[in-house]
């Protein structure tokens, strides 16, 4: 495989790993009950799940969350 067949790859797996990125977006703002945290149940604020709708936990908790993680 020459560097050309190798760039062109390399191109397609990043244009993939984007077009999954923008499916599981618009997956979880369609999604029911995307509206709550996973970890508390409270509503996650609509700024949130517009500004980032894959997201999952409320603000709070999503700061938690990557503190726990960083701390192991």
């Amino acid at each position: 495989m020459n560097a050309e067949e190798k760039l062109r790859l390399a191109e397609e797996r990043v244009e993939a790993d984007r077009q999954r990125r923008i499916d599981a977006a618009i997956a979880a703002v369609a999604a029911p009950g995307t509206d709550s945290c996973i970890d508390c149940g409270d509503a996650i604020p609509e700024e949130r799940r517009i500004a980032a709708p894959w997201a999952k936990r409320c603000i709070e908790c999503q700061e938690f969350y990557e503190a726990e993680r960083l701390s192991k």
